[in-house]
């Protein structure tokens, strides 16, 4: 929900913008964010540690999948695991502005109608507030 809250027009226009400078992102472009955004981002990503306990090994391969698809999701490369992750997504994102604020998995994107894409064979095009629009 922090990501939607960026694209927010106050939230966009002060903090979010310079994130998507580039309409084809590259590799570290993930980094490239205002310090306020940077600080409500961090706080969420490290929050599963505090909030539940959870092993040193576990948080550790979290924060190493969170990291790699931050790069992944900002260096143009196309790769995808069925029904799980999508490169295309987040680069549709930053090309759209107005969908796929998920990161990175698409579930919530779906459920709020904010989801453009292929998912599981269904494609949707993304609506405000009234929920997702499969097409055959």
């Amino acid at each position: 929900y922090w990501h939607r809250l960026m694209h927010l027009p106050f939230c966009y226009r002060r903090f979010h913008k310079m994130h998507h400078f580039y309409k084809a992102p590259r590799p570290f472009d993930d980094l490239y964010i205002h310090p306020i955004e940077a600080f409500g981002y961090y706080c969420i990503l490290y929050s599963p540690a505090f909030v539940f306990p959870i092993h040193l090994a576990g948080f550790t391969t979290y924060m190493m999948l969170m990291g790699l698809c931050g790069v992944l999701d900002h260096c143009g490369v196309k790769l995808a695991v069925l029904g799980v992750y999508d490169t295309e997504d987040h680069d549709l994102h930053h090309q759209k502005f107005d969908c796929n604020y998920g990161f990175p998995f698409v579930i919530l994107d779906i459920l709020h109608g904010t989801y453009c894409g292929t998912f599981l064979g269904f494609r949707y095009h993304a609506r405000a507030i009234t929920g997702p629009r499969p097409v055959a």
